[in-house]
């Protein structure tokens, strides 16, 4: 466990602050923030607060580039749900593992997770191992393939059993998968829900979904879920690629937080979200990787980096600035996850402290760059990340995961299993 940093510049609230600077770290938290002339083993580094990812599918990056050239819907029927439905308990946990590392590596210290239907206490258990932060989910489905979906009734058992696996760092979210797949019934359980928890879900995301008649009849997707209380402070919506008249101001009205995955949105053919028109309405927007499947990394800055290239077509190269960005993983993030003490490299927050290493030539750009957050985040972090902390445990240094087990399994030898799996399933999904 790291008790100090010295380094060349921090980044807090967005801001990029040059100078040198000492981090003193003290069970779990940030201590102190003092200025000084940095040496020793950081001091070309710039320290940043981890990154903290809202939406995430830790179970599907197993299948990474084995669900391609599709839209939405024949992606999911024909390739994820039947490779998750295809899941065991080891392959499960070879793709959560597998996801960590390319997480920790890339200065993510943060996620919610949106689970599997079955089997989703596996993740748990390892997050926890891994001291990650995070909020875990199970698939919530009971429309659908028989293979994929139970009834409400085991839902509602197996959500139980995976919030008392939750602890320490680890807490619950509810996780309806969207609205096509859930039935009025776990609407409802999601409405008597108390107000103090997290519910995620997918919104908006395709042009196929919207005009389906459960939703064009609803008069959007937003207006779906809103009628069914399931926005709110403590609702993260993904996607929302296609809001209809009226829904921008049911987000903002409502507080829901809408997570913008801009790198699905582009794979699957879906579109780009209007992040523009959602910050200047005063929507809350984060950003996120998605899964593995519909990105292929899991690189939280290259999400962002491609984030605000997409808001420059949207609106304008000016239109959401770069220390906004940054807030919107960082600070933004953790306030939407309900984690008040996270996302700031400031007295009293959780040590969750990334360090990245420029280069020699890197440093000199960023000395007289214009923009040097816009900067930082268009760095190549899965080559610059040299530390990863998480409670001021080091999760991620220089090629090392300290805090992760072994793989139970061959990554080869569990995707070809996954794989067989699938196509036996009923109706052979994946043979389509």
């Amino acid at each position: 466990m790291e008790k100090r940093l010295d380094v060349a510049a921090i980044v807090d609230r967005g801001r990029f602050v040059p100078g040198g600077f000492r981090i003193e770290l003290d069970e779990g938290s940030i201590s102190s923030v003092s200025r000084i002339s940095p040496g020793g083993e950081w001091k070309a580094c710039v320290a940043v607060p981890g990154l903290i990812q809202t939406h995430i599918h830790l179970g599907q990056t197993l299948f990474r580039g084995m669900a391609e050239g599709r839209t939405l819907l024949p992606w999911l029927e024909e390739r994820i749900w039947p490779f998750e439905a295809a899941h065991t308990q080891d392959t499960l946990a070879v793709s959560v593992i597998m996801s960590l590392r390319e997480l920790f590596s890339c200065g993510c210290t943060g996620l919610l997770d949106m689970g599997v239907l079955r089997d989703s206490a596996v993740t748990v258990d390892i997050l926890r191992r891994a001291g990650a932060r995070a909020l875990a989910g199970n698939s919530l489905m009971d429309v659908g393939p028989e293979w994929l979906t139970e009834d409400i009734s085991w839902l509602r058992e197996e959500s139980r059993s995976v919030r008392n696996a939750c602890g320490g760092s680890v807490g619950y979210v509810y996780a309806p998968r969207f609205a096509l797949s859930c039935s009025d019934g776990i609407w409802k359980w999601m409405a008597g829900l108390s107000g103090s928890v997290r519910k995620a879900t997918h919104a908006s995301e395709s042009p196929d979904e919207i005009s389906h008649p459960v939703i064009s009849s609803s008069g959007g997707n937003v207006k779906f879920l809103h009628a069914r209380g399931f926005t709110g402070s403590g609702t993260l919506l993904a996607h929302c690629v296609h809001l209809q008249d009226g829904e921008l101001e049911i987000l903002k009205r409502t507080k829901t937080t809408v997570v913008h995955c801009p790198w699905t949105n582009l794979r699957l053919g879906s579109g780009i979200a209007d992040v523009p028109s959602m910050v200047s309405n005063g929507v809350t927007v984060t950003v996120a990787s998605d899964g593995a499947p519909c990105n292929n990394r899991l690189d939280l800055s290259g999400d962002v980096r491609l984030a605000m290239a997409l808001a420059s077509v949207r609106g304008t190269p000016a239109s959401v600035p770069s220390e906004q960005w940054f807030r919107s993983v960082t600070s933004l993030a953790a306030r939407c996850m309900g984690w008040s003490d996270v996302g700031r490299l400031a007295e009293g927050y959780a040590a969750d402290v990334v360090l990245l290493q420029p280069s020699p030539s890197e440093w000199d750009e960023l000395a007289l760059a214009e923009d040097p957050s816009r900067y930082l985040l268009e760095l190549p972090w899965a080559r610059r990340v040299v530390l990863t902390l998480v409670a001021g445990s080091t999760v991620y240094r220089s090629g090392d995961f300290p805090t992760l087990p072994p793989l139970p399994m061959g990554v080869s030898e569990a995707r070809s299993l996954v794989l067989q799996r699938a196509e036996k399933l009923p109706g052979e999904p994946c043979r389509s």
